[in-house]
């Protein structure tokens, strides 16, 4: 009986390497699905699922032509040590899934976007006005082409933030925007005016329609919305919450 234990031992864990690979190829067909991918980097990086490929099929050929017709020993303790930490990537990729940045992490990280953006500083060119025609505006959109929206009815989605510094007649509409993954993410938001901004708690995901409005107080452009609709939606998938410059 301990013998047969012993043959089982050393027939899983000379398995363990095509276990491991078994499981990160799961993982890169499930970033694939659906997008998956974009809840943790920018879209147009995604030739480096490419590379992550080419590096796994790599390390697979490696591990084959490392094969010995030697027995490994029963409970090969470095065996299993390595096999336990190359799944821990895979296990956190699926455990943070939906897990987004929120309320908190926008107090924690808030970028002051009362004054606004700089399309340069940002890395982009000046769109033309029929550029939005067709397509709603995004919450990156009022703050980088404010101008272009001055004075017109928008209607745009975001989360709820209410602080100690946000009167009681408004609250904070915000995103994250993400340049290259969700680690670099930074907030950014517009004030929304409206009587009932305290029916909503933080984190509500909402649909503001009003009218956009960009004044310079202190040599400062403060953009605001005048809300007369704000419509709970649900919350979006974890690969559609943030915005990509």
């Amino acid at each position: 009986m301990q013998e047969k234990l012993k043959r089982s031992a050393a027939l899983l864990t000379a398995c363990l390497p095509a276990i491991i690979y078994i499981i990160w190829l799961n993982a890169y067909y499930w970033l694939l699905e659906n997008g998956h991918y974009q809840a943790f980097i920018q879209p147009k990086l995604w030739p480096l699922l490419i590379l992550a490929l080419v590096l796994l099929l790599a390390f697979a050929a490696a591990s084959i032509s490392r094969l010995s017709s030697k027995p490994r020993a029963p409970l090969q303790l470095d065996a299993w040590v390595n096999a336990a930490v190359l799944v821990v990537p895979a296990v956190f990729l699926w455990t943070i899934y939906g897990q987004s940045l929120g309320a908190d992490a926008f107090a924690k990280r808030l970028v002051e976007t009362d004054q606004s953006v700089s399309r340069a500083a940002a890395g982009l060119t000046p769109k033309p006005s029929e550029g939005f025609a067709g397509r709603p505006a995004t919450l990156l959109d009022l703050i980088l082409y404010a101008e272009k929206f001055n004075g017109k009815r928008v209607a745009v989605e975001g989360m709820i933030y209410r602080g100690a510094a946000v009167e009681d007649d408004s609250f904070k509409l915000f995103r994250f925007a993400v340049a290259c993954c969700a680690a670099d993410a930074l907030p950014f938001s517009i004030r929304v005016k409206t009587p009932a901004a305290g029916h909503f708690p933080n984190d509500t995901w909402v649909r503001v329609e009003g009218r956009f409005s960009l004044a310079t107080t202190h040599d400062k452009q403060v953009a605001s919305i005048l809300a007369d609709a704000i419509l709970p939606i649900p919350t979006p998938p974890p690969e559609q919450r943030y915005l990509f410059f």
